[in-house]
């Protein structure tokens, strides 16, 4: 065997060749594993843990998104509908029905939303929220000391029972309306404008969670809508995920945990922590949030830390992107296998000779078992030994996958001229190649296998003809591409054919033409031109 003879084309049967690359791949292999056992295996650990980690808090993120970003769209289209009618927050029963009619149906198709707030700078405010199978609104009027009015409706219509109360709270106060009013004070627009509180305790439901809200001006007015998640919605969506093994939790900024305490625990813990229900909660969260904080308060890299005896990765990032306000945490066990593997990294070389073994055996059976396929496998070149029979082969099977027939390089047959049109059927035919699994173009074959040859297309010699191809290629392409495309020109029958080998590229391959790009792939015997946004999904899975 010559050196480097993997790297060109080989005379021997594909049997052989094929039997010498097993080897080659097994030899390979084995000497990762044995590498990766010796110097490896904490780098391993790392590499693996993060990607469960950043798998697990994908999943966590893309729940909570689909859980909240409704409530942000439901803030929005409410917002817009009280701006544009500049009324203050109701401060009567009959105000209080309409805006009801208005509000109650967010409550209903968005469980997620626990409660709405509406209120202004003189200290008004409107309070919507579900009170068993009716509603109860909460009015207060204006003043530091104002007095409030509790209002039981049975339906939208059915007014029930109301009360009136003097309560130690001012919605001007509140975290909601302090951060969407900061909001709109530093924007100075009144655009849209969205503030995520901290976590807090509502006033209404006595239980932790978060208020997305928003300010506007009217007149000299400044009024404010928010609309209230509880913390213990989010987390039962965090509980209710396949985390691999792991466990969410949340946790606000300063580290408390939402969880949680007895009666009998102290004041400043009740303010730092948060509790709603009583299975929420734990001992390996709290050693994850104390490993967190003394790594720094990280949002990107993993921390490792000890819990009941075992060995965990942890991963966080913010809820809302404020530092300040609700964290998510993933806590996921670190792996027994691994840990097997650090400290017997010898199995895993006794265990690669078998596999190599046992590989080479099989790989022996199957390609005495499958020989006559493999001689069938797709041919994407032309032998130069022989390429008259290679060409006659491939015309006698058809286009496929891997090869395409074009007539001619530039002339149309049916009007007797040339014409751009024909140029770029075949450049998008090896731009497909190029995006896919590589191919065979021949030029100078008809769709049905009739040798044509290139003498239509005009050219007075070969190197005019290739000179013309590679023009085309740089043009429509990119010469960057060259390094992939391959053209021969065979005489078979005294006609030429042009043989363009297409190699698999490495980057995305566009045609450029009357101002536009185009993608293609090859699916099957045809290219298919995929629009922008399957393109960009089939780029970003392939590239």
């Amino acid at each position: 065997m010559k050196t480097f003879s993997l790297l060109k084309t080989s005379p021997t049967p594909v049997r052989s060749r094929l039997f010498r690359d097993l080897l080659l791949l097994l030899a390979v292999t084995l000497g990762i594993l044995i590498a990766a056992s010796a110097l490896l295996i904490k780098d391993i650990q790392h590499d693996i843990a993060a990607a469960r980690i950043d798998s697990a808090k994908a999943l966590v993120r893309d729940e909570v998104r689909a859980l909240l970003t409704p409530v942000q769209q439901q803030l929005l289209i409410i917002r817009d509908r009280l701006h544009d009618a500049g009324d203050p927050p109701p401060q009567t029963q009959a105000a209080a029905r309409t805006l009801n009619a208005q509000l109650i149906p967010s409550l209903n198709h968005i469980p997620q939303i626990a409660g709405i707030a509406f209120a202004n700078n003189q200290g008004e405010e409107y309070f919507l929220r579900r009170d068993g199978k009716g509603w109860l609104t909460r009015l207060r009027g204006q003043g530091s000391a104002a007095k409030f009015e509790f209002i039981r409706w049975n339906g939208l219509d059915d007014l029930g029972q109301s009360k009136t109360a003097q309560l130690n709270y001012d919605p001007r106060e509140r975290p909601w309306f302090k951060d969407a009013q900061e909001e709109l004070e530093q924007s100075q627009s009144d655009e849209d404008t969205l503030a995520w509180s901290p976590p807090y305790r509502f006033e209404s439901l006595d239980e932790p969670g978060l208020t997305v809200s928003s300010a506007w001006r009217h007149g000299d007015a400044l009024q404010v809508l928010g609309l209230d998640v509880t913390l213990a919605r989010i987390l039962d969506t965090i509980n209710g995920l396949p985390l691999d093994s792991g466990t969410g939790f949340l946790f606000d900024g300063q580290g408390g945990l939402y969880t949680d305490f007895d009666d009998d625990q102290s004041s400043a813990q009740q303010q730092r922590f948060f509790s709603a229900e009583t299975h929420h909660g734990g001992l390996l969260r709290f050693n994850a949030i104390a490993a967190w904080r003394a790594a720094g308060r990280p949002d990107q890299q993993l921390v490792r830390f000890s819990s009941g005896g075992h060995l965990w990765w942890g991963g966080f990032l913010p809820l809302t992107g404020e530092a300040d306000g609700a964290w998510i945490g993933v806590a996921i066990p670190l792996s027994a296998t691994l840990d097997m593997l650090q400290s017997r990294w010898y199995l895993l070389a006794l265990t690669a000779l078998g596999i190599v073994a046992l590989g080479v055996g099989l790989a022996a059976l199957l390609v005495r078992k499958y020989s006559h396929q493999l001689r069938e496998l797709p041919k994407r070149g032309i032998d130069p030994r022989d390429p008259e029979a290679d060409i006659r082969a491939l015309i006698s099977r058809g286009e496929s996958t891997y090869v395409e027939f074009k007539s001619t390089m530039r002339m149309n047959l049916h009007t007797g001229k040339a014409g751009k049109e024909i140029e770029l059927a075949w450049l998008k035919g090896v731009a497909a190649f190029l995006n896919t699994e590589g191919g065979l173009l021949l030029i100078g074959v008809a769709d049905d296998g009739e040798l044509l040859g290139l003498d239509a297309d005009g050219f007075a010699n070969d190197d005019k003809c290739q000179l013309h191809f590679k023009n085309l290629v740089n043009s429509h392409l990119g010469a960057e591409y060259a390094r992939f495309i391959a053209l021969q020109l065979y005489r078979i029958e005294d006609k030429t054919v042009a043989a363009v080998e297409c190699q698999p590229a490495d980057i995305p391959t566009f045609v450029h033409h009357k101002g536009a790009e185009s993608f293609l792939i090859r699916n099957g015997p045809s290219n298919i031109e995929l629009p922008i946004s399957k393109a960009l999904t089939y780029i970003a899975g392939r590239y």
